[in-house]
């Protein structure tokens, strides 16, 4: 990732929304971020957009920006997620850069809180808030879990992000400086693309926690994620970036902490199979159980005690049985 090569001051903040036909709900994504924005000396606000076909992205924005606040600049070709993403940053002149989901927003108070962890503690590689996860309608869901009460750079990061995704990415902001000195997201993954990047950052830098609930991530039956569930995607790609975060870890916590996350990972595509098989979806149930032999392979010789073989013995049986529950063999 190269270094902004424009001269004089730069913008504190850049909030860069990656988008691909879009809604709405991009409308609503840009006013959260309009409504505490400062001046564009401060914050710079762009829309990338990957090469929509059935959306007029600019008429769209320009809905709810008539001023031409709102930077917009498009590919010429589409770059996939992660190649918009590393487009997006890019393009950002900012100390910090946001990357803003096109259907997520941020609350009020959320760049003055996430800015105060980069002037209390210059060296950290990102910050982040607690965030609210929604369905379609705007109901909520559940928040995240809390990482620690009182704000402040996190104690022994590291192993825990490494173990499982944590941060939702509407929630984190990351100084364009840590992108710059690591790389921008990787192109061989599709579903834990942020993830990765996350263990990335955590094993050369700090990380700054704000415990308010002050970013929104919106779960719905068109985003990207749950197509990727239903056509079995997600394990596969779970496993490469395990793999890819065991690089990022020193050989003092490799084992114990690739064994807690195959655990966490497995139990979690165990408890997928089930409500897929459940919901009658025996596909997307075949597919799950298929990826997890990637999970376990991916400890790479560290033992996975506690991964529950029976339960996915089981779980092939009631698949061969056409959904209904078969003795395992």
């Amino acid at each position: 990732m190269a270094p902004v090569r424009a001269a004089g001051p730069r913008p504190r903040f850049s909030v860069m929304v990656p988008a691909c036909e879009p809604d709405d709900k991009l409308l609503a994504a840009l006013e959260s971020v309009l409504r505490q924005a400062p001046g564009p000396e401060r914050m710079q606000i762009a829309v990338v957009d990957d090469a929509s076909q059935n959306v007029d992205v600019q008429r769209l924005i320009r809905t709810v920006d008539r001023t031409g606040r709102v930077e917009f600049a498009v590919n010429g070709r589409r770059l996939g997620l992660s190649g918009n993403w590393n487009r997006a940053i890019d393009l950002a002149r900012g100390e910090l850069v946001h990357l803003l989901h096109q259907d997520d927003a941020v609350h009020a108070g959320f760049y003055a809180r996430i800015d105060r962890g980069f002037v209390a503690e210059p060296h950290i590689g990102m910050a982040f808030c607690r965030s609210r996860i929604i369905d379609d309608d705007g109901r909520l869901i559940k928040r995240t879990s809390r990482q620690r009460w009182l704000a402040g750079v996190i104690a022994q990061w590291l192993p825990r992000i490494a173990e499982r995704q944590r941060v939702q990415t509407p929630a984190a902001v990351v100084a364009r400086s840590t992108y710059e000195t690591l790389g921008g997201y990787r192109p061989d993954l599709c579903h834990a693309v942020d993830w990765e990047m996350w263990v990335r950052i955590a094993s050369h830098y700090e990380v700054w926690y704000e415990p308010r609930a002050l970013a929104t991530y919106r779960r719905h039956i068109a985003n990207e994620t749950t197509r990727l569930f239903a056509t079995g995607a997600v394990w596969p790609d779970m496993a490469r970036a395990i793999r890819f975060n065991a690089l990022s870890l020193p050989d003092s916590i490799r084992a114990v902490t690739l064994a807690a996350s195959i655990r966490w990972h497995a139990a979690s595509a165990i408890r997928t199979a089930e409500r897929q098989l459940a919901a009658g979806d025996t596909a997307a149930a075949a597919a799950t159980l298929r990826a997890i032999p990637d999970l376990l392979e991916a400890a790479e010789g560290h033992p996975t005690d506690g991964v529950p073989h029976r339960r996915i013995a089981q779980l092939r049986a009631r698949l061969r049985g056409g959904g209904r529950w078969r003795r395992a063999a």
